[in-house]
């Protein structure tokens, strides 16, 4: 290279008496033909074995001062103590991987049309697997030179360290978190997902089997997380076979649970690991899976309130962000609320009838106010309801669930950012099997005990109704102005629970109890309803 350099110096000198197109005269026969490799050095090659061959490029340049004239060149393998010299290495901390393991391509010639080559060095992870494992202290490499027999090579780009490793494919849990199952009925077949990771394609059908684990581990894991599962007693579940897919990363496999010998409400723990699998090319991860199983007596589902409906509400604000309906929107940004001005509160008498009658006849539909504070006012009515301008605990409202509901329990939120949202602290709950509701405007004018007597039932709902109370709730939590109140939950009484009082088509609620009672404020952002499905692992009919 000094001396190249040195040539290019005295170019300028030599100039004067020698022509540029004759490059002999220039430069010595050794730069006539130089092979380089472009991205030379040492390269980490990361594999498993679920692959059949890597490809690793190498592109290899022939510059020099006689670009028309061509030479071959060539990949070889350095021995093992050039490349320990070459890189760094001692040369008991590096092994050369097996020949059969690798291919590299047969000496190729270079013209001046076809300047560079790529060769392609294929390497065989499976072949090499073996003995990786059986030596996982070395380092194992494949230590490449170019050579030419025709041309020079550039000493500074001449070689390419492969630094291999090879991972087999491992089979394990796709989510490996303690997992809590719930036995509702009497069986449960419960499917359990597997993954495949270290590699990017799964070339095989193959199966698999797991091993329940035993009480030392049920222990352990009581020790550490501070509780008292006992183990899952081995009549009341099997365990199926994991299975994937040629083409597939994810697998799956069976548990399958029964009632049988264990006690209701009690919750039992089973640990379980991955055991084989019919395909030795994969590893198997060794991390337990913890199966939390529990049975309750009473199991349940949520409702949807997708086909609910508001068969009668006192106290409808004219501001739909505060209807009835909002109860079941799923909308965290309105609410039921009541009217809270006290004023309004006390234009309700014996006389006063503040139903809204839909002009249309029918729902939804608008009513206009001739007389009162609501003369020639509109007022939209989404069903039937009142003005609202009654005290909390005249407040009622009616849900028509759509079907008759056994009522495990029911769940209530408050909204965020609204102060007045967070009143409601009492609610009694009622059912029935049929509805009906006698309007006032019938007997204007013509029987006066009846007109007051419907009137009044507006606070009540009671008029012709045989409502059943199965759940007092005297504690709602108030909740944060900031946060709201996140959804809380409270059961049927056992003494109700799958009897008549909890189980209806009609749900009645009705507020006794308000955080600011002195302006009669209540409200629900949103009322969730759970039913009955069985009782000890029966159906509920």
């Amino acid at each position: 290279m000094k001396k190249y350099l040195y040539i290019l110096a005295l170019l300028p000198l030599l100039a004067v008496s020698c022509k540029w197109d004759d490059p002999d005269k220039l430069f010595p026969e050794e730069y006539y033909k130089v092979f380089y490799i472009k991205d030379s050095g040492a390269r980490e090659v990361a594999m498993n074995t679920a692959q059949e061959t890597v490809v690793q490029s190498m592109l290899v340049v022939k510059a020099g001062a006689r670009p028309e004239m061509s030479a071959e060149c060539r990949l070889e393998v350095m021995s093992i103590e050039d490349a320990a010299r070459q890189w760094g290495f001692s040369e008991d901390e590096i092994g050369i991987i097996p020949e059969a393991s690798y291919k590299i391509p047969e000496s190729v010639l270079l013209t001046e049309d076809s300047p560079n080559v790529n060769f392609e060095v294929e390497l065989y992870p499976n072949k090499m697997a073996a003995i990786l494992r059986l030596n996982p202290d070395k380092t194992w490499i494949l230590p490449l030179k170019l050579v030419s027999d025709s041309g020079s090579i550039n000493k500074d780009n001449c070689c390419v360290l492969l630094n291999c490793s090879v991972v087999s494919p491992l089979v394990g849990w796709k989510d490996d978190k303690t997992q809590p199952v719930t036995i509702d009925y009497r069986t449960l077949d419960y499917p359990v997902e597997l993954e495949i990771t270290r590699t990017e394609i799964n070339r095989s059908d193959f199966t698999g089997t797991l091993e329940a684990l035993g009480e030392e581990v049920v222990e352990e894991y009581n020790a550490s997380h501070g509780t008292t599962y006992p183990l899952l007693p081995s009549e009341s579940y099997s365990l199926g076979n994991l299975s994937f897919s040629a083409g597939e990363l994810i697998g799956s496999v069976q548990l399958n649970l029964s009632r049988t010998g264990l006690t209701s409400d009690l919750e039992y723990l089973l640990p379980v690991r991955i055991k084989t699998v019919s395909d030795d090319l994969f590893e198997l991860s060794d991390k337990v899976k913890y199966f939390i199983i529990s049975n309750p007596k009473y199991a349940y589902a949520e409702v949807d309130p997708a086909s609910w409906k508001i068969a009668f509400s006192n106290s409808e604000d004219r501001d739909s962000r505060y209807w009835a309906w909002n109860m079941f929107n799923r909308n965290p940004d309105s609410n039921f609320a009541s009217y809270w001005n006290v004023a309004y509160q006390t234009r309700i008498g014996t006389d006063v009838d503040d139903f809204r009658y839909p002009d249309e006849g029918t729902y939804p539909g608008h009513c206009t106010y001739t007389s009162g504070r609501l003369a020639n006012t509109e007022i939209e009515v989404p069903y039937p309801c009142c003005d609202g301008v009654r005290k909390y605990d005249n407040v009622v409202v009616v849900i028509d669930f759509g079907e008759p509901v056994s009522i495990h329990s029911v769940g209530l939120s408050k909204m965020a950012g609204n102060l007045g949202n967070l009143d409601l602290k009492g609610a009694e709950f009622y059912t029935e099997d049929q509805f009906t509701l006698e309007t006032a405007a019938q007997y204007k004018d013509v029987d006066v005990t009846a007109y007051r007597a419907a009137i009044a039932n507006y606070s009540t709902a009671n008029a012709g109704n045989t409502w059943r109370l199965f759940l007092e709730w005297n504690d709602i939590p108030k909740g944060t102005t900031s946060e709201g109140l996140a959804t809380v939950w409270n059961t049927t009484p056992d003494q109700y629970m799958n009897t008549a009082a909890a189980k209806g088509r009609y749900l009645k609620i009705h507020p006794t109890a308000s955080y600011r009672a002195a302006i009669n404020g209540i409200e629900i952002c949103d009322l969730y309803i759970r039913k009955l499905i069985t009782i000890d692992g029966e159906p509920v009919q």
